[in-house]
């Protein structure tokens, strides 16, 4: 009999395990489970997931481990008999998928996938990927040279766009300034004829900016363009809200990161995602930020100059930045980083820019980060509407500190307020006293 492999994905010989069931026993290939199964079968059949060709992978709407996705995305892509999804770590063949979608240990699904109807299976078409483009990189960061080089202030929109999300012009107009941020014409026509004007058709397509059976290159339709450290690669963004089936954003280039250096270079944050970076500096971050593209995108050698420094992470608060969350904190911590520390969104945001547009222009990353020296923290005062008028993030990091709480006069008082306020600030580790008490 041989057992079950570990990890994800089985190897490649035949795998074949006997289970007792009743009276007799039965045996499970795996192998030929994965032959006589096909995967796209079990997305669009199982899970009711409809297929959307990609350029070399066909994508789906819904995982089998963390379920549907919004109306926007197809977060699953599947090549080779393997899905991965792009929301959450989940990935594997129609076996795992499987296990994973009906709560079943890998031998029980694989032996109700055995059981799935065969003529099905045998008239079954998967659906086929479009041909995978060759990407020339330095077709690629010519394009992007060129875009930068001519790059202009942001237009009106994008300024209106910006400020939506929190995100005020001052910031905009210094991204634009260095180099990190590209505002494109937000007309697809105006901004098609301003790409080739610029690029050339031939370089655009080489670039696989432009595919050659398309009428506009995809970036047309996507005029902000966030460009990698270096000019490496840029990732070319929607300025409205995004329709039902609509990638907001589209990558270009290999694994490169965004990066801003702030007036703090000893205290570094990471985030998922440029908006991400921009939001942190709205909400008054000191900190140099590294905005990786995506929390499951990054290499060790890109932290190695952190030995030493105070490092944040501040991923999406969903299942994969967790999961990331967790996995790059020894990473960093083996880079030398003095101190790694993963910061909290409140309950109601899923990244720094949604809390940032929940919580308004006042919305502050941590308290403490507004100030000019960080260790040991000097005095501050923090002045607050009403001792019920304040979020818990205003406290920054207070484990050890000292609080000291000065009271109006009797008729602002509101003691169950105090004491809830009280209790967030030792929670926090902090000690607290009242002055001016009634």
């Amino acid at each position: 009999m041989c057992g079950i492999p570990g990890g994800i994905g089985f190897p490649e010989r035949r795998c074949v395990m006997t289970t007792n069931r009743g009276r007799g026993a039965r045996s499970v290939d795996f192998s030929e489970v994965r032959e006589r199964v096909p995967l796209e079968w079990f997305f669009e059949a199982v899970l009711g997931a409809t297929p959307k060709a990609m350029s070399g992978t066909i994508r789906f709407p819904v995982c089998p481990q963390c379920g549907p996705s919004s109306k926007h995305s197809v977060k699953v892509s599947c090549k080779d008999g393997k899905w991965k999804c792009h929301a959450c770590p989940g990935k594997g063949d129609v076996v795992e998928a499987a296990a994973k979608h009906w709560g079943l240990s890998l031998k029980d699904a694989a032996l109700r996938l055995v059981n799935a109807d065969q003529e099905v299976m045998q008239s079954y078409e998967p659906p086929k990927a479009r041909p995978a483009l060759e990407r020339d990189d330095s077709a690629l960061h010519e394009v992007i040279a060129k875009l930068l080089a001519v790059s202009q202030p942001p237009t009106n929109a994008a300024l209106a766009y910006f400020k939506g999300r929190g995100i005020g012009e001052a910031i905009v107009k210094e991204a634009v300034k260095r180099g990190l941020l590209v505002v494109l014409p937000h007309d697809p026509e105006l901004c098609k004829k301003y790409l080739v004007d610029v690029a050339g058709r031939d370089a655009l397509i080489a670039s696989t900016l432009w595919r050659e059976d398309a009428k506009a290159p995809a970036a047309a339709f996507r005029p902000l363009m966030f460009v990698s450290k270096e000019g490496k690669a840029a990732e070319f963004r929607i300025m409205r809200l995004t329709e039902p089936g609509e990638h907001k954003s589209l990558r270009y280039g290999g694994i490169h990161p965004w990066a801003w250096v702030n007036e703090s270079q000893d205290r570094i944050m990471l985030t998922e995602g440029c908006l991400d970076l921009l939001a942190s500096l709205a909400m008054g971050t000191k900190r140099s930020i590294i905005g990786l593209p995506g929390c499951e995108n990054w290499r060790d050698d890109w932290f190695a100059k952190l030995k030493g420094r105070d490092v944040l992470t501040a991923f999406d608060a969903d299942e994969a930045g967790l999961a990331a969350t967790q996995k790059i904190t020894p990473v960093l911590q083996k880079a030398g980083a003095s101190k790694v520390d993963a910061y909290e969104l409140p309950k109601d945001a899923k990244d720094i820019n949604e809390q940032l547009i929940l919580q308004g222009p006042h919305c502050k990353l941590d308290f403490f980060e507004t100030q000019e020296s960080t260790e040991p923290y000097r005095d501050a005062t923090l002045s607050l509407p009403g001792c019920d008028q304040w979020i818990s993030l205003q406290f920054g990091t207070l484990k050890g500190r000292h609080v000291k709480l000065t009271l109006g006069g009797p008729k602002t008082r509101n003691d169950a307020a105090l004491e809830r306020l009280v209790s967030t600030l030792k929670s926090g580790k902090a000690t607290v006293s009242v002055a001016n008490p009634r």
